[in-house]
């Protein structure tokens, strides 16, 4: 068993403690999850643990040959370079030697009569024979298919932020390395490839330290929780719900305790105003646990969790946005055709999707930064409508951030009639008094869409629009902003691909599918997931391009297999054994047929379909095997 070791670790960040006296470790198998409020340093401290980043003082220590691999919140790769090169930029020699085999057989699939070419290919597949590099080359294939790159020519500057976002992951994964940390990973990836990521960490054979705010994700993937607040550390066994309920139950008694605390506080002070002198050496001692009772009292730091979002709303009338046979174009791409819905007062609809589908161009239609190609869009007069947009280039890195909100407005009216200043407002929502002064260029990405979703929510909207919102903001800002869309009287709009997030703030599902296709539902978001899976399974996939609207929440499912399942059940062991032995006989066929480039590369793709075929075997033999279990644990 591998160990990194950190001891007594110091960090600052101009005047800022963001590690402060760390000792902790890192052992073969931990799955951690980094968690704490924005702008704490977790990023940070990730980056020194990855040696991206240099500290003050401590110590780091871990064993020869220990390898680390680090995916960045966001990644930063060469443009000119193609996925393939990217994917495997690394010194590690098997792995440049998978990266010339790859290079190799992509540029005789071109030229497969280029004499050079085959000599070489011949060559490379000999040396990947002796170095195992098979197994290395498998894994890497079932990475990128898994992660869905397949145009492995394509320059990085023609990939979407997602894609280099699923281009970094792939990179780190394959480096197989013994500490694997994660900055953000779901951030701009679909649901099928959460999915995936989830099942992958939790057969990862090193350690794993991330940070995510995605809490189903962080459920399954940990089992261990780091909270880093004030610059300290508090691990704690478990995943994220064994996490919350230690967590709950440490809030509840520092809470007695400092109760206690403050009414000795008042019994003290009011010995003390009496005008106690410290004649006695008792009186001395009181008068010194006064002092240092005081000190205590005064040093309690401010909890994030005392965000507070309690903004005023305009009234909304009865008309709020009426859409009438609309659809909608970007480029040459078909986003949604002849959708027709009158948005009500209270409605909570979430927007889901593959990426690129289209999904932000939905709500840049609504909002009126694009307009659609059919249809009609109108919006009601009462309607004061707020968009938090992915990217939030309206905050201006050179004003300060107390300036900045009051150009928005000097006070601020709350709910109950009364109003609160600009920089009490700043407080309130986790930005203290000596953040007020600095340039909004110099506060963390977590901290910037926190003022930038300040500064929206303080206009007093009845319509808001939020695109990806849970990207870099933390899990508590998160959980106020649940609560406070729970109480919002208004109509929500969401993107996201957050099942959490949007499992707790819509009822609406509006799935958009390409080539003009959707399908519009009411429910929570995991219910329509696990439909949608066991469709995908059963029947030919087949979306309407018409509304599908349920009007109530599905309801649980029995635990019992189909009929379809139950024929498959009676074969899949026999459909498993016949893969594993094609497998081996086309090793030894590719061993047999070692100077004969042509069949080799007939053999390796045979190969890499029959271990697909295998794989999707495995996982629908796990699956079956679950609900069997399930069958007859009922029927004990």
């Amino acid at each position: 068993m591998k160990e990194l070791t950190i001891e007594h670790l110091y960090k600052t960040y101009g005047t800022k403690d963001l590690i402060n006296d760390v000792s902790f470790s890192i052992q073969t198998g931990d799955r951690i999850g980094l968690i704490g409020p924005n702008g704490t340093g977790k990023s940070s401290f990730l980056k020194v643990i990855a040696g991206k980043e240099t500290y003050d003082s401590g110590e780091i220590r871990k064993p020869n040959n220990y390898t680390i691999a680090y995916l960045p919140q966001h990644v930063k790769l060469d443009p000119e370079k193609t996925i393939l090169e990217t994917v495997y930029d690394s010194q590690a020699p098997i792995i440049q030697l998978v990266l010339s085999y790859e290079q190799t057989r992509l540029a005789l699939e071109d030229t497969p009569e280029d004499p050079q070419l085959q000599e070489k290919f011949l060559k490379i597949s000999e040396e990947m024979n002796l170095q195992n590099g098979w197994d290395v080359e498998v894994q890497a294939k079932t990475i990128l298919n898994k992660l869905g790159l397949d145009q492995l020519n394509q320059q990085i500057k023609h990939c979407s932020g997602g894609q280099q976002k699923r281009v970094g992951i792939a990179q780190v994964l394959i480096l197989d390395a013994d500490l694997l940390i994660l900055d953000e990973p779901t951030n701009h990836l679909d649901i099928a490839s959460i999915q995936w990521l989830e099942t992958y960490l939790a057969n990862y054979k090193g350690a794993l330290l991330l940070v995510t705010h995605d809490r189903y994700f962080l459920e399954r993937s940990v089992n261990k929780i780091v909270e880093l607040r004030q610059g300290s550390l508090r691990e704690y066994e478990g995943n994220y719900q064994a996490y919350l309920e230690k967590r709950h139950h440490e809030e509840a008694v520092e809470s007695r305790m400092q109760e206690k605390q403050n009414r000795l506080f008042q019994q003290e002070l009011a010995w003390m105003r009496k005008g106690a002198k410290a004649r006695t050496t008792k009186q001395q001692a009181r008068i010194g646990r006064f002092n240092a009772l005081k000190e205590t009292i005064e040093g309690r730091p401010s909890e994030a969790n005392d965000l507070a979002m309690n903004f005023s709303q305009q009234r909304i009338g009865s008309r709020i946005v009426d859409m009438e046979d609309v659809t909608i174009e970007i480029g040459d791409t078909l986003v949604i055709k002849n959708f027709t819905k009158s948005f009500v007062k209270g409605d909570r609809l979430g927007i889901i999707g593959d990426n690129g589908v289209g999904k932000s161009t939905f709500l840049n239609t609504i909002a009126g930064l694009h307009h659609p190609r059919e249809g009609l869009i109108e919006i009601g007069q009462t309607v004061r409508m707020a968009y938090y947009r992915q990217m939030d280039e309206e905050l201006p890195n050179d004003v300060r951030v107390l300036a900045y909100l009051t150009e928005i407005a000097d006070q601020f009216k709350q709910p109950d009639g009364t109003s609160v200043s600009a920089a009490q407002m700043l407080e309130r929502f986790n930005f203290d008094r000596a953040v007020h002064g600095v340039t909004i260029g110099t506060l963390s990405g977590g901290e910037r869409r926190r003022l930038y979703l300040l500064s929206l929510l303080v206009q007093e909207p009845n319509v808001l629009l939020l695109d990806e919102p849970t990207n870099d903001l933390d899990i508590e800002t998160l959980t106020v902003l649940e609560d406070y869309l729970d109480s919002f009287n208004g109509v929500v709009l969401i993107v996201s691909h957050d099942r959490y997030f949007l499992d707790k703030t819509v009822d609406q599902l509006l799935d958009i599918q390409g080539s003009g296709k959707y399908t519009l539902v009411y429910g929570k978001y995991s219910d329509y997931l696990e439909e949608q899976d066991e469709t995908e399974n059963y029947v030919s996939q087949h979306q309407p391009t018409v509304e599908s609207v349920t009007k109530e929440s599905p309801t649980p499912k029995k635990v019992r297999l189909s009929y379809h399942e139950k024929k498959e059940w009676e074969t899949i062991e026999d459909e498993i054994f016949n893969r594993e032995i094609r497998i081996d006989e086309i090793e030894e066929e590719m061993v047999a047929n070692s100077s004969d480039s042509v069949k080799l590369m007939d053999l390796q793709k045979e190969l890499e379909t029959v271990r697909g075929e295998l794989d999707h075997l495995y996982e629908r033999y796990d699956y079956l095997n679950t609900i069997v279990n399930q069958i007859s644990g009922g029927n004990e």
